[in-house]
């Protein structure tokens, strides 16, 4: 079973069939050319063998007249044919009577003509006989029919023809046996060319393809394999180390910076000293969180796509955590946090960026959601993971924008930017595609009394309707 199975999936089964139908078409061609060849010889040597028999027994009637062809005919009736077809005759008199004979059937043959044909000489245990006869009009309007059976011949044309379907039946097996093999085969070596990108997937990023220095061209695409995994490999160790590099070279002076400051503020009470301190000691701390989102963004979108290394997580478990510490900050921000996770939503996911991505949606409903109305976090199976807000909502020639780096709009009632760095929904899309998951945005309702619209932000398997990400 497993061995068809591989041929049905195989890049050569497209090459068998049209194999096979070749064969077919071949076959059936040689068959055809065959079988008319040796009906046309069996059924020109019948015809030979009934006019030399015709014409030996015209002779017994010119020298022996009636009576001696009468007995020229009981006589080769009664020889049973060992390795000949049957012989079958008719003598009948000028009046029509038949005389003498084994032919059982009114034969539509002209006599006159000697008009041979193919024709019903009779019946045999029910089962009509069929086969050639002549008939010739003899001296005193006597009329002679000599016929021989076909069954000979049609029994070796249907062994031809058995013989032709066991070729091609046999003929069809190998081809399918010879390229399910060949599948087989095939199959393994590009298994093992799969194996390094699913290696890839998981973050061996050593993982190489078997190959032989003198192969064919799988090996020959198995080096080229070789050679892009062991670039990909130098060029994410060197990401790392110029994002390590970086961070840590940026990370320590500004540390250090923040360091000198509250040493200044702690040595002074003027405020007029401690008022521009404060204030760079806040944009310190703003260039901290704007190295941290830059780096998680470079992180996540470094491993688009590679799940088979996550493990499974309940992120219906997750968002409910979230939820909890997000319910004293919807409060104290004006709005209500309402949630419908559904028991039991599994994925898999890295549980700190997933909790990242739910963070930075439910920041963002919080940033523009309006006073007094609430906020909604959903989680259903799939898993669909949605949070809206009862805010102006996002204009509509911003959607497709909405999740670039920077990017900070304002509102659709024309309310400017909040404050930020804008980076937030680009890492929420960076960890989106991390888990191969759509993301979009769109109106949550639309308020005819404040004429706000609220905002969706709907993260999905999959592609979702209206992605933007």
């Amino acid at each position: 079973m497993a061995f068809f199975t591989v041929f049905t999936r195989s890049l050569t089964r497209p090459l068998t069939l049209r194999l096979v139908a070749a064969s077919v078409v071949v076959c059936a061609a040689a068959f055809a050319l065959v079988y008319a060849g040796l009906r046309q010889q069996g059924e020109a040597a019948i015809r030979q063998t009934i006019d030399t028999d015709l014409a030996g027994l015209v002779d017994i009637y010119g020298a022996q007249g009636a009576d001696g062809l009468l007995g020229a005919l009981s006589a080769r009736l009664d020889l049973a044919p060992t390795r000949a077809e049957q012989p079958y005759y008719v003598l009948r008199d000028p009046s029509g009577k038949a005389l003498a004979g084994n032919i059982t059937t009114a034969l539509r043959l002209d006599p006159v003509k000697s008009e041979v044909g193919k024709v019903v000489l009779g019946e045999d245990d029910g089962t009509a006989v069929t086969g050639e006869a002549r008939a010739t009009t003899l001296r005193g309007g006597y009329v002679l029919i000599a016929g021989r059976s076909d069954a000979m011949l049609q029994a070796t044309l249907a062994q031809v023809r058995n013989l032709f379907l066991i070729a091609l039946g046999l003929m069809v097996a190998a081809s399918i046996f010879i390229s399910g093999y060949a599948s087989r085969k095939l199959r393994t070596r590009v298994d093992n060319l799969n194996a390094v990108f699913d290696a890839l997937e998981t973050g061996q990023l050593d993982a190489r393809a078997t190959v032989r220095p003198d192969g064919d061209e799988l090996d020959q695409l198995g080096q080229h394999v070789n050679a892009a995994t062991a670039r990909i490999h130098r060029l994410m160790k060197a990401q790392r180390d110029v994002s390590d590099h970086t961070a840590h070279e940026t990370r320590t002076p500004l540390m250090s910076v923040e360091r000198d400051i509250r040493l200044a503020q702690s040595a002074s009470t003027d405020p007029a000293v401690l008022k521009p301190l404060d204030s760079a000691l806040e944009r310190i701390r703003t260039l901290l969180r704007l190295l941290d989102a830059l780096l998680d963004i470079a992180s996540a979108e470094a491993q688009s796509g590679g799940v088979k290394a996550l493990d499974e997580i309940d992120i219906s478990e997750v968002a409910r955590s979230i939820a909890e510490l997000y319910e004293l900050s919807a409060e104290d921000a004006g709005l209500r946090l309402v949630c419908d996770i559904d028991e039991g939503v599994t994925m898999r996911a890295d549980a700190m960026q997933m909790s990242r991505l739910m963070v930075n949606l439910l920041d963002n409903a919080l940033k523009y959601g309006a006073d007094g109305q609430e906020i909604r976090l959903s989680v259903k199976p799939g898993p669909v993971i949605v949070v809206e807000d009862d805010g102006a909502g996002v204009p509509d020639a911003e959607k497709s924008r909405i999740f670039e780096r920077y990017r900070r709009i304002a509102t659709s009632d024309g309310q400017p930017a909040q404050k930020g760095h804008g980076l937030g929904l680009a890492l929420v899309k960076a960890i989106a595609e991390r888990h191969d998951l759509g993301l979009k945005v769109e109106d949550a309702h639309m308020d005819a009394t404040t004429g706000q619209r609220g905002a969706r932000f709907v993260v999905a398997r999959g592609r979702v309707g209206g992605e933007v990400a």
